[in-house]
């Protein structure tokens, strides 16, 4: 009897009672088999709920990663489009610093940035723990220090202009007028009415009749005449060692003694005394000496006020 296990369950309807003898083997296999089966279904349902719980995970960081590329591709445009930008800027200051008296940049001492902060230090906080690649931070470094020289070459710029207003606004440095191009050059060139090879003092801007005519600098004039084969003269002394000239003028509108602010209008483009068409002739001379008169003339864009 110990070999077995008996089982005995009562009838429905008083029909007696039932005995069930199963061998023990048998039962204690089969106890171990429906153990097993249910630890089987348990540990794959466990599997299935990790290997969904995973596949989800990694199809959320595939996004995140797309999205990352796409600010990187993004942020890698808007470098390249700064850099151009400083390397533009680089011109522009130095135009500026050879008006406030100063040397300029020297190109490798920009393309290092010396004189901007140490940003390797701090370029994992700034980034992001490592979003940047390395070259990408490199080039993030180099804009910043090139940021910050330019901000310390402009304070500089700035602080010599005002302490140097007046030589500033005395000096010749903008467009005598608006509009029309340049017809004849400062240098030697053949004589339109002789055919000789002269020197040309001065710029010829060809222009309309009647076309405005601005002081280039301010200063006094000096002369607001008829003068020779020059036709209608104004010229102005910028008492800084700096004189204009502009003639064959149509028209004057300043008297001698007048003074004249930079911009202000002093005649009119005209056809007068010895010249081949309406232009302006412009004269610059510094201390007796004729200067080509476009190196002092500053692009619109670049002019500091």
């Amino acid at each position: 009897m110990d070999r077995y296990l008996t089982f005995l369950y009562l009838r429905s309807g008083n029909s007696g009672v039932k005995t069930i003898r199963i061998h023990r083997g048998i039962a204690v296999i089969t106890i171990v088999f429906l153990l097993a089966l249910i630890v089987l279904f348990v540990s794959s349902g466990i599997k299935y709920a990790g290997a969904a719980r995973s596949n989800s995970e990694i199809a959320d960081l595939k996004s995140r990663n797309l999205r990352l590329k796409g600010k990187l591709n993004q942020y890698n445009i808007r470098v390249a489009a700064l850099e151009e930008r400083m390397d533009k800027n680089f011109e522009v200051q130095n135009r500026v610093r050879m008006l406030a008296g100063m040397d300029p940049l020297s190109k490798d001492v920009w393309e290092a940035g010396v004189g901007g902060p140490n940003y390797r230090s701090t370029d994992r906080r700034r980034d992001g723990d490592g979003f940047l690649s390395d070259s990408s931070r490199e080039k993030l470094a180099k804009l910043v220090r090139k940021s910050e020289l330019e901000l310390e070459n402009y304070k500089n710029i700035t602080a010599i202009l005002k302490k140097e207003k007046k030589v500033r606004d005395c000096t010749p440095s903008i467009r005598p007028l608006k509009g029309g191009f340049v017809s004849s050059g400062f240098g030697s060139r053949m004589d339109p009415f002789s055919g000789r090879l002269g020197m040309h003092q001065g710029v010829d801007f060809c222009a309309r009749n009647g076309t405005p005519v601005k002081a280039t600098g301010d200063g006094v004039v000096t002369m607001a005449e008829r003068d020779g084969g020059f036709g209608l003269v104004v010229e102005v002394n910028h008492r800084i060692g700096f004189g204009t000239k502009y003639a064959h003028l149509s028209k004057l509108l300043v008297e001698r003694g007048q003074l004249v602010k930079r911009g202000e209008v002093i005649g009119l483009v005209g056809n007068t005394g010895r010249s081949t068409g309406s232009h302006l002739h412009y004269e610059v001379v510094f201390r007796g000496t004729n200067r080509n008169p476009l190196n002092y003339i500053i692009p619109e864009d670049s002019y500091f006020e």
